[in-house]
């Protein structure tokens, strides 16, 4: 019989070096020490929703989407530097990514499927190249020349070891067709923004090379790819010849071919690979204005940054781009995923970047109903993306100098999410809106809910979680697990089993926290 239950614990009061009432603003203060590491914040009895801060929210069998399919990483670019690393700092980086236990537990990867390069026509490309690793090698890199299957070999190394691994879940992508293909020459984009880079000639050429690509590696390495997307921001006009990095505009006519092209290639190779698109920026073009074929598209994949609608409300910026995806995924009655996801444009310190991602997270589950959530870049040569650091600053060509990669902050702020919302888990409707900063798992196959907190601000947050519908101690006695990543702490843990209601507690400013529950079923 379901039960509703509240926690009430007594638990030390956290004392500061520089007194209690700043103990939020130390959070933030890498210069004052931190606090030490027995001490916890109390747990408060709250009232309801109010301006001081109190929020009151229960969670219940109200299931959001549909069920969880993982989290992930596109190998682009990253992958084109890491998997040429020596063997010794390779295996290391890829445990950190993909290995459940100790590591993140990836489960997703998206695979480029790179267009090589026309080196007489940009230059400025392949200096870039050199020097950060974007130019993606391609698999047929003349029109009438044969396929090289050696090409991408660290892009391809990485791929496999994240399936060695554990990774299940895997995705080819296309930034741009190759070169040879392009209107420009160039897979950096067209001569003018907007302006369409696949020759018309070529539509069914372009979806053959893919086609073939997917094909092979099933074949050739054993790596069957569950999905497939032709484009990447396609609609958004961002993509110009000798810039740094592939990228190609289509229009939607153009596109609707494709999609019809490259859906009959596969069917035509007895694949059973999905296709998927169309990979947009923005919230309008993840409808696909004037695509014909959408239909053949299993799946809208979406990224999810925010910069467009940030109008200094964050709460409102998600809701307008969040909550327009979510509406027309659900009148084309397709599945979301954030394919890519990161703090593109976004300023301050590292913790507040990661917050962010830790929020952009929590709103892409609430607001969104995505199923999967995909970074783009886990690591990058600056620290704006990374979830992997190195201990000194490196690029190629690898001079022997290289030092073992470490997880950072926002590693083990991302280990709440992977370790603790499994795939198979179920997305839970968050009741209080009142604090845009909250949301919650239940995963049958460990009988547990998960409750994910970040506070942003500087200030602390007291957090009433009531549970109603679900049974408690079922297979054993109900327990509390509250896990916190903060400037001074990384997924550390504490365990409550004086269960006898709601968990009550106060998070600190600039703090991410998840509060589990055990031994519960719907």
């Amino acid at each position: 019989m379901a039960r509703r239950a509240f926690l009430y614990v007594s638990l030390q009061v956290l004392v500061l070096a520089l007194g209690i009432a700043g103990h939020a603003r130390a959070v933030a203060a890498a210069s004052r020490r931190p606090p030490p590491p027995d001490l916890w914040p109390t747990f408060e009895v709250l009232g309801t929703c109010n301006h001081s801060g109190g929020i009151s929210t229960t969670i219940s069998p109200n299931f959001v989407g549909t069920t969880w399919r993982g989290w992930g990483t596109s190998l682009a670019w990253f992958a084109n530097y890491v998997g040429g690393l020596p063997q010794q700092e390779l295996t290391t980086f890829l445990d950190l990514l993909f290995e459940p236990k100790n590591g993140l537990g990836l489960n997703i990867v998206r695979y480029n499927i790179g267009g090589g390069h026309n080196k007489a026509l940009s230059p400025q490309f392949y200096k870039k190249q050199e020097s950060d690793w974007r130019g993606m090698p391609g698999f047929k890199p003349t029109k009438n020349g044969p396929y090289d299957w050696s090409a991408d070999e660290r892009q391809r190394n990485v791929l496999q070891g994240a399936k060695e691994r554990g990774a299940n879940v895997f995705e080819a992508f296309s930034n741009s067709p190759p070169w040879w293909m392009t209107v420009s020459g160039d897979v950096a984009g067209g001569r003018h923004k907007r302006e369409t880079n696949l020759r018309t000639e070529y539509e069914g050429a372009f979806a053959d090379y893919l086609t073939t690509v997917v094909a092979e590696f099933a074949t050739r390495w054993g790596v069957t790819f569950d999905s497939l997307e032709p484009f990447n921001e396609a609609l958004e006009g961002f993509w110009l010849a000798g810039t740094d990095h592939e990228g190609c505009s289509f229009n939607p006519p153009e596109m609707g071919r494709v999609i019809k092209y490259t859906s009959d290639s596969l069917k035509a190779k007895g694949l059973k690979t999905k296709l998927v698109g169309v990979d947009s920026w923005y919230g309008d073009t993840a409808s696909m204005p004037g695509i014909a074929n959408h239909e053949l598209l299993t799946r809208i994949n979406v990224h999810s940054y925010v910069n467009r609608y940030d109008n200094g409300n964050a709460a409102a910026s998600y809701e307008q781009k969040f909550g327009y995806i979510r509406d027309t995924a659900k009148l084309l009655g397709k599945e979301v995923w954030v394919s890519e996801a990161g703090p593109i444009s976004k300023a301050g310190s590292f913790w507040d970047l990661s917050l962010y991602v830790a929020r952009n997270v929590i709103e892409s589950v609430n607001i969104m109903e995505a199923s999967a959530y995909v970074i783009w870049q886990a690591y990058d040569l600056g620290a704006h993306w990374s979830f992997i650091r190195f201990p000194s600053y490196y690029r190629p060509p690898y001079d022997g100098r290289m030092k073992q990669p470490k997880s950072n902050k926002r590693f083990w702020l991302f280990k709440h999410f992977t370790m603790l919302a499994k795939p198979g888990s179920k997305p839970i409707r968050v009741g209080a809106r009142c604090f845009h900063g909250m949301s919650a798992f239940y995963n049958p196959g460990d009988a547990q809910i998960t409750v994910f907190i970040v506070n942003q601000q500087a200030d602390d947050r007291r957090v009433t979680l009531n549970l109603e519908g679900f049974k408690t101690n079922v297979g054993g006695s109900t327990t509390v697990v509250v896990r916190r990543t903060s400037a001074f702490t990384n997924f550390s843990k504490r365990v409550y089993t004086r269960f006898k209601g709601g968990a009550r507690l106060t998070v600190w400013g600039q703090t991410f926290v998840s509060v589990t529950f055990t031994n519960v079923s719907t």
